[in-house]
């Protein structure tokens, strides 16, 4: 299990945070009571034995997020804090802050108030905040200024920090094949035509198959042009895949259509699905109309 506390000052960037690690895979809970934590702690791993007994082989990841709101209804954190945490669960608490001039800009932006201000001096109410949150800022173990960053370049900054150079771990990829004549999905990122590759619709034997038999597979993968389209397809995947990723992108959906997306789009959407696999990328495969056209297409 690995744990991320996230916390720090009003308007440092802290939801920000926590969707961005939310993007990364973290189960993420905001605004959590300190005093609360070693009862979430245990029954996430109870969970976490559940998905090991399932052979599942993600490592659980979980960000609590605790600001000033939950410390001063619930009590402050101090060194006993750190003794909530049980033997071999990887834990980083990380604080986030930022010059006043900063603070006082984004609450001005945002038209919120501070939660410690009423009906007070919003800068009174930013240095009382970094009074409370002196003794945890101590026990911190990584300090985020945000000032000068931008939403962009803190979700670069938190993606370096937590993987390291494991950026292919962070994109989730989604292979959908699909016929035209039913239109193309609406969640496309990426549209791949494989119409242009012989179609075993007009082979009598093989029009009652799907792409995922073996004698379809067989049939569209014995053309050199099927061949080379793959081998160009994973050149495309290495080239621009880590542009995505750079970019932010968290989540692609390819689409691949032949025109009843029964035969040639389902063999391929495998075989793409696979190169990725291979690329150590995560990826789903979704099937959207083979059933739906039995007797194939054009």
């Amino acid at each position: 299990m690995e744990v991320i506390v996230i916390t720090g000052m009003s308007g440092a960037g802290k939801s920000s945070a926590m969707r961005h690690l939310e993007d990364m895979d973290y189960f993420c809970i905001d605004n959590f009571p300190p005093r609360l934590v070693p009862g979430l702690l245990q029954s996430f791993a109870e969970t976490e034995k559940e998905l090991d007994s399932l052979n599942s082989d993600r490592n659980q990841k979980l960000a609590i997020g605790i600001d000033i709101r939950s410390l001063v209804r619930f009590g402050n954190i101090n060194s006993d804090f750190l003794q909530m945490f049980p033997d071999g669960v990887d834990h980083k608490i990380i604080f986030m802050e930022a010059s006043n001039d900063t603070l006082v800009s984004r609450y001005k932006q945002s038209r919120r108030n501070h939660p410690l201000a009423g009906t007070g001096n919003l800068i009174d109410a930013i240095q009382e905040e970094r009074e409370k949150l002196r003794e945890l800022r101590g026990l911190s173990d990584l300090i985020i200024d945000t000032t000068g960053m931008s939403l962009h370049d803190l979700k670069d900054f938190l993606f370096d920090l937590l993987t390291g150079n494991g950026q292919v771990e962070l994109m989730t990829i989604f292979v959908q094949s699909f016929g035209f004549k039913y239109g193309i999905p609406l969640d496309c990122d990426l549209v791949t035509d494989v119409r242009f590759m012989p179609n075993p619709f007009y082979i009598e034997e093989l029009r009652k198959f799907s792409g995922l038999d073996a004698p379809i597979k067989e049939y569209v993968l014995s053309f050199e042009e099927t061949l080379e389209f793959l081998n160009l397809s994973r050149k495309f995947f290495e080239y621009s895949l880590p542009l995505y990723q750079k970019e932010g992108k968290v989540r692609l959906t390819l689409g691949v259509g032949c025109t009843g997306g029964r035969h040639r789009s389902v063999t391929i959407s495998e075989e793409l699905a696979s190169i990725l696999r291979d690329m150590d990328y995560r990826v789903f495969v979704d099937h959207r109309d083979i059933k739906r056209d039995p007797v194939g297409g054009l």
